[in-house]
């Protein structure tokens, strides 16, 4: 975490993602493991204030990780840190529609702490080819005025399928991770024009 800290100040980076618990690991190694998190982020929480970088807290569906699947959930974790250095959150859409009551209730509920969100459709697939309600979830990003503050949304579609992990071991395929982010952003953009322009479809 140290080294990423650094290297994301070297580039210009203005966030780091902060994954509480173990990516792929859905079932808690035991009853201390939050209590560890918060102390290992403690340790490393003046390093992103001095350096400048956002720590963004990710909340990650419970087939993937063992803690800290809501926003709620993140926002209480960013508490129990308790630090200036630890106060964002990272949303993902694709995560959001297994873990949350309603998407856009909880874009709105993240408020300020959102500085960055993942957007993939809800095969985990480019925008447009699965059936989020993408126009939801611009509309509650304009609730809460996203698009004034520094805040990214970002591409993330991993292709069809729930299980992203068998992909770190496969050979990239670049044409195919182009198209299906080109396709997400063309898609996203179509949308916010028609929503600004007070138009349904």
């Amino acid at each position: 975490m140290k080294r990423e800290i650094e290297f994301t100040n070297e580039v210009g980076g203005s966030y780091l993602l902060v994954v509480p618990g173990a990516v792929g690991r859905p079932q808690p190694y035991d009853d201390m493991e939050v209590e560890r998190s918060i102390h290992s982020i403690q340790c490393v929480a003046d390093l992103f204030y001095t350096h400048g970088i956002k720590a963004a807290v990710e909340p990650v569906r419970a087939a993937e990780v063992s803690m800290i699947h809501t926003v709620k959930e993140a926002k209480d974790y960013i508490n129990k840190v308790d630090h200036h250095g630890v106060q964002y959150i990272n949303g993902d859409t694709y995560h959001m529609q297994s873990e949350e009551a309603h998407i856009g209730e909880a874009i709105v509920g993240a408020q300020d702490y959102l500085v960055n969100l993942h957007m993939a459709d809800s095969n985990r697939g480019a925008l447009g080819d699965g059936h989020m309600d993408i126009d939801m979830i611009i509309m509650a990003l304009y609730v809460i005025r996203y698009n004034q503050k520094e805040a990214f949304v970002t591409p993330e579609p991993l292709g069809p399928g729930g299980d992203p992990y068998p992909a770190m071991h496969a050979k990239p395929n670049q044409e195919k991770l182009k198209h299906l982010v080109n396709q997400s952003v063309s898609y996203f953009r179509e949308r916010e024009s028609c929503l600004l322009k007070g138009k349904n479809n």
